[in-house]
């Protein structure tokens, strides 16, 4: 295995570890009703933009919480200067995160799970591509084609980060089950 594959697995760990924290932390904050439904926030969604996001209106708290992850993701930027290599690792990165993270939130919420996912119809994911929504696959492909196009030394990298992410996913995947199937049998 090369050093690069390798260091991109270390980093893929540990940007896993950050999505399955946060998907516990949302799910402590939103519990089993998604997307801010019973928050205190504000709501914008006229139908044309719902329609752009795959169904998710824009809410004060995922305004927030989104500015402040691109922010975070991109703090390397600040200490090191911009550098577009830099920069395409960072965008790389979170979204990256984006979708790993909202699978985790719903693999380890009691109230909904995998199967719960591909099954139920979600309101703020409109659109699917088998059982799963569009958006994880597009956060996956603009990940790629960021690091295809402007990051190309990191190609390796990418895929070690990427595949650790996809591989640990399905790892949590299944033991969530486990956790639930030993839940309801005790």
């Amino acid at each position: 295995m090369s050093a690069d594959l390798l260091a991109g697995a270390g980093e893929g760990l540990y940007l896993f570890i950050l999505c399955h924290i946060l998907a516990r932390v949302e799910i402590h904050i939103e519990g089993a009703h998604g997307w801010a439904v019973n928050l205190p926030t504000w709501r914008w969604g006229p139908e044309w933009w719902l329609n752009l996001t795959n169904g998710k209106e824009l809410t004060g708290y995922h305004l927030w919480l989104t500015l402040f992850l691109i922010g975070m993701f991109h703090l390397p930027l600040a200490f090191a200067g911009f550098s577009l290599a830099l920069w395409a690792k960072c965008l790389s990165s979170y979204m990256l995160v984006t979708a790993a993270w909202d699978l985790q939130w719903f693999v380890w919420n009691p109230a909904w799970g995998f199967d719960a996912l591909r099954t139920r119809e979600v309101a703020w994911f409109r659109r699917k591509i088998l059982g799963l929504p569009v958006d994880y696959f597009m956060g996956y492909a603009v990940s790629g084609v960021v690091t295809a196009l402007i990051w190309s030394p990191g190609l390796e990298l990418w895929a070690g980060r990427t595949l650790t992410v996809f591989v640990l996913s399905v790892m949590s995947i299944l033991a969530a089950r486990f956790a639930r199937q030993t839940t309801q049998e005790d």
